[in-house]
């Protein structure tokens, strides 16, 4: 393993996983969130990084845009508004506008009705299929010279049963862990509710609404 990756606290991450399958020719839905273990060699190597050069490395993918309604809602915050639902990760204008311009998070593309704006805690999004897995496993036992952990084994078990029946993938981001000191001057990301945004967001949509009726009925 790379002494430079050794070092470098920029792994020193929890890795969030999610498990998706689908149909041919249908939408994505979340089967599983498992939890992993910690280990601060296989997130660079879930991303793309601490790979030899003769070997093809993964790369920060993103979140798909056809993801499961769970992980984008996950992944991303959506900004307050009379579209944005009853969902408790809804943040305000002014917050979001804050959090894009001291470049912590930036707007997630959706074709929903109201935004999104990334989490400032998720960092090198990405997506595997069971191949992409395996192959991070087994770089990481030829590095190591040691098994990998047995919930990353047991994952991809799990994935390649599931291939029988669906089409599978595994969307990851990760959340890195700071110290003290790098905590304090990190973007404070609220609670994922916010009661007087929301209840402004459901009293514009209850005004909206009649005008709507009343169109139609013209």
């Amino acid at each position: 393993m790379p002494n430079a990756m050794e070092s470098d606290p920029t792994w020193r991450c929890i890795v969030h996983a999610y498990a998706e399958c689908r149909v041919r020719g249908g939408t994505w839905w979340l089967y599983a969130h498992p939890t992993l273990p910690r280990d601060e060699f296989l997130p660079p190597l879930l991303v793309g990084a601490g790979v030899d050069e003769d070997e093809d490395a993964l790369h920060a993918l993103g979140v798909p845009s056809d993801a499961s309604l769970h992980v984008r809602d996950e992944y991303t915050w959506r900004v307050a508004g009379p579209r944005g639902g009853d969902a408790p990760n809804i943040v305000s204008v002014a917050e979001a506008e804050q959090w894009i311009k001291r470049g912590r998070a930036q707007l997630w593309p959706t074709g929903e009705a109201f935004a999104r704006v990334t989490d400032p805690r998720w960092s090198f999004a990405t997506w595997l299929d069971t191949a992409d897995l395996s192959a991070v496993i087994k770089r990481y036992e030829q590095q190591m010279g040691e098994p990998a952990p047995a919930g990353y084994c047991a994952l991809l078990s799990m994935m390649r049963a599931l291939e029988r029946d669906y089409i599978v993938r595994l969307v990851v981001w990760l959340e890195r862990q700071h110290s003290a000191a790098e905590a304090r001057a990190e973007v404070e990301v609220p609670i994922r509710e916010y009661p007087d945004d929301l209840e402004k967001a459901r009293t514009e949509s209850r005004i909206r609404r009649p005008r709507k009726e009343a169109a139609r009925r013209e």
